[in-house]
């Protein structure tokens, strides 16, 4: 018999990607489902396309957090009549909507003081953070099922009218059809996780130099001025700053395009690994064994005899030398060395 199943998304790019697996195979171990996503209206995109998802409910932005959030789930939801309702955020607020939505059973981890609205309590692994989170999601539907299924990498579905936009746009900016480009995020949203807008320019200026490629600058409107002073410094013929001028589908599709992706862990790496294009992660107060981009081929760069590394704070406390050593210390030669590496 036909089941109606609801999704709970992340609320973060990164964990929304990392959550892709979990999404993707909900239908092999629950056949002939329909299944909905409820996810932020600002990351709604992520799932079209999606050959798993027959429908796509969204949080208008300002609903997404406290108490204001369980009314609206409630008021979103109450009269669909979904059999089953996995909630992947641990905050109380998406377990509460769930339960006053009537959803019969609410699968999800204890946590926020919320045991009590999950019809299916599950206790995180410990220590926290031992496990992967996408395979922290995707534990979800093993445990929530009883069924030892293969874990399988995030994939963003791409469509059609998604890469001709993409082409036009490329295009628009002078990036030939063979697309010798390589894609970069050069600015996290923590502090403790930027590399340097010097370093990158000067790992830029090496590829140009000695790779003959161009550069494609990817990030957000906030990210737009530093991302000019970069082609400023490295010149407009090779390098094009497309930070803030594009959708999330139109991120993903131009990087899908390229040879590889350089950046940080963040959202933009996460995208890399979902539609399989190599990547150099550059990390450091982030921890990658929980959340690094799950890329079938990376190099990581990571600081691990730091007695500081993975501190996962977003304004480094360090002091003098030792401010932001997990950045500093990554050399623009080494990371230069990672992108040899990786491109064909």
């Amino acid at each position: 018999m036909s089941q109606k199943i609801i999704i709970r998304t992340p609320n973060h790019l990164g964990d929304c990607i990392m959550a892709l697996p979990m999404v993707n195979e909900t239908k092999e171990v629950y056949p002939a489902t329909h299944l909905t996503v409820l996810t932020p209206e600002y990351l709604a995109d992520l799932y079209i396309a999606n050959p798993s998802i027959d429908e796509i409910l969204t949080i208008p932005q300002k609903y997404v957090h406290g108490l204001v959030s369980i009314t609206k789930i409630k008021e979103l939801l109450k009269d669909k009549n979904y059999d089953i309702g996995y909630i992947l955020p641990p905050s109380f607020g998406a377990a509460a909507g769930f339960k006053l939505a009537g959803i019969k059973k609410r699968i999800g981890y204890i946590a926020d003081g919320r045991r009590l609205l999950l019809s299916k309590p599950l206790p995180l692994p410990m220590p926290i953070n031992s496990v992967h989170r996408s395979e922290l999601y995707y534990n979800l539907l093993r445990r929530g099922t009883g069924q030892d299924i293969e874990y399988v990498k995030p994939k963003l579905f791409l469509n059609d009218t998604d890469m001709g936009k993409v082409a036009m746009l490329l295009e628009n900016y002078d990036i030939p059809r063979k697309y010798d480009f390589v894609a970069l995020s050069f600015r996290a949203v923590a502090e403790s996780r930027r590399w340097g807008k010097e370093n990158y320019i000067n790992l830029i200026k090496r590829i140009i130099a000695e790779l003959h490629l161009k550069v494609v600058l990817v990030g957000t409107e906030d990210d737009k001025k530093t991302g000019d002073e970069i082609v400023s410094a490295c010149g407009h013929d090779e390098v094009k700053n497309m930070a803030g001028v594009t959708s999330i589908r139109e991120v993903a599709a131009v990087i899908s395009l390229a040879k590889l992706f350089v950046g940080n862990d963040s959202g933009p790496a996460h995208i890399a690994a979902a539609v399989g294009v190599p990547i150099v992660v550059l990390s450091g107060a982030d921890d990658p064994k929980s959340t690094s981009p799950m890329a079938s081929d990376k190099v990581l760069l990571y600081q691990d005899k730091l007695e500081c590394i993975s501190c996962v704070k977003n304004i480094c406390p360090k002091k003098g030398e030792s401010f932001m050593a997990c950045m500093s210390e990554i050399s623009v030669d080494r990371t230069f060395q990672a992108v040899q590496l990786l491109l064909p």
